[in-house]
């Protein structure tokens, strides 16, 4: 045996000892004999004894350091051929060459930046966007996922349908059609995880950098977070009595609107008719797309809810925007956003490239909610109900989409000690037995 042979064997040997502890030798052995390679310590072209005398120096099957050689020689450490000697690869020494570097700054870009981080759930004070999470509907979501899951279909599982299931569209559609007056077809219903992501892809669609947009002051400050990454010129309109106020003179036409008009977030004022029909104008006469962000619509405390910016648009410049983590749970990651017919190839195609898609739990969840069991959309759906509850402080109580014999999700009756209603979802057939219940009986 040559001198650098027996090197390499005294090498190995050293290697195959330092790796006896731990789960998997063969996973050891081989980051051990990699990291001598690129330290140097194994030299390239250096010849590595046979694996019958490596395995009598070391102790090691036969069967183990011929799977470690084997691995190396598939990463390129080591060559190997048949009736030749296996030896340790050349490699350049600018790879050889890994001094440890000193620790570096965080990578920061004043483009990306968090207006509105998010924070513990035990922060509870004065605090925003959260439903009483401990009123979820744990037992009734839970069995929608398993019925789904134990038999999923094809789109569950596949790339198919990634910004909404037709049925879901269709029965979400139809709860904003008699809640909140929105006019659309079920292919401008757009499912993504957040509504800060729908923002995300609408501003994408919309402006260019340098764009200028206009946002309310005060406003949702996550917002400023999306335009900034951008590279838009973020415009700061006052609101007034009546929600975002539009300049008297010429100005800087905007490309984009922000506005939150049913309930203006953090003064709570509501836009009256005559601005909206403003803004809608304005929109039309510059080419803008208005973002209108619903964010809390789903409680309403006295009254019927007001209709939609959207349902107001006849030139197709209004993007509504929803979602379910007020009255779910944030963490379903589960938002909608209904666009216009002119934006929706577009807007389809920045969520896919985008991957804004939603997760496949949520979407085996609402698929069950919306279709029959034999996974079968059912032509009839449920036509949402409003029903006012009694006494001070009680929030109305809506049904929020669902399809006949298939689960039904409804809002619960306002939440105990003053807690507002989640979604909870119940059988449809429940439905109905509890409303024959009430009839008087046929004579």
């Amino acid at each position: 045996m040559d001198p650098t042979t027996a090197l390499a064997l005294s090498t190995l040997v050293d290697l195959a000892a330092e790796s006896r502890g731990g789960s998997s030798v063969v996973r050891q052995l081989t980051q051990a004999i990699r990291t001598a390679i690129l330290s140097g310590r194994l030299a390239g072209g250096t010849r590595l004894p046979s694996t019958r005398v490596l395995a009598k120096s070391t102790g090691l099957g036969r069967s183990t350091l011929v799977e470690v050689i084997e691995q190396l020689a598939m990463e390129g450490y080591l060559e190997t051929r048949q009736g030749a000697s296996t030896r340790v690869a050349l490699i350049e020494s600018r790879a050889r060459e890994r001094t440890p570097s000193p620790p570096a700054a965080s990578v920061r870009s004043e483009q990306w930046l968090l207006d509105d981080p998010p924070t513990p759930v035990t922060i509870r004070a004065f605090r925003t966007g959260l439903p009483d999470l401990r009123s979820f509907p744990s037992q009734e979501w839970a069995t929608l996922v398993a019925k789904r899951c134990r038999r999923p279909i094809s789109h569950d599982l596949s790339y198919a349908h990634q910004c909404g299931l037709p049925a879901l569209r269709e029965a979400l559609l139809v709860h904003l059609r008699q809640a909140r007056g929105v006019i659309a077809e079920p292919q401008q219903v757009l499912i993504v995880p957040s509504a800060q992501a729908a923002f995300a892809i609408l501003a994408q669609a919309s402006i260019e950098p340098g764009d200028t947009v206009w946002v309310e002051d005060p406003g949702y400050p996550g917002i400023r977070s999306v335009l900034r990454s951008r590279g838009a010129v973020v415009v700061a309109r006052p609101v007034d009595h009546a929600g975002i106020t539009l300049p008297e003179g010429s100005s800087t036409p905007p490309k984009l609107i922000y506005t939150t008009p049913s309930h203006q977030f953090p003064t709570g004022v509501t836009m009256p008719l005559p601005r909206r029909l403003a803004v809608l104008e304005k929109a039309a006469s510059v080419g803008a797309l208005v973002i209108e962000d619903d964010y809390d619509s789903e409680y309403q405390y006295h009254g019927r809810p007001i209709a939609s910016l959207q349902g107001l648009d006849t030139q197709g410049c209004v993007a509504y925007v929803g979602t379910f983590s007020k009255t779910l749970a944030p963490g379903l990651r589960m938002a909608y956003m209904v666009v216009p017919q002119r934006w929706v190839a577009l807007v389809e195609t920045i969520a896919t490239v985008c991957g804004s898609i939603w997760a496949v739990t949520v979407r085996t969840a609402s698929s069950a909610a919306t279709t029959t069991p034999d996974h079968r959309q059912t032509p009839n759906a449920e036509r949402p109900t409003s029903d006012v509850g009694a006494g001070a402080g009680a929030a109305v109580r809506r049904s929020a989409f669902g399809v006949r014999h298939s689960a039904l999700l409804t809002p619960a009756s306002v939440c105990r000690k003053n807690r507002v209603a989640s979604f909870i979802p119940v059988s449809a057939s429940d439905t109905h037995a509890r409303t024959r219940a009430r009839r008087p009986p046929e004579r």
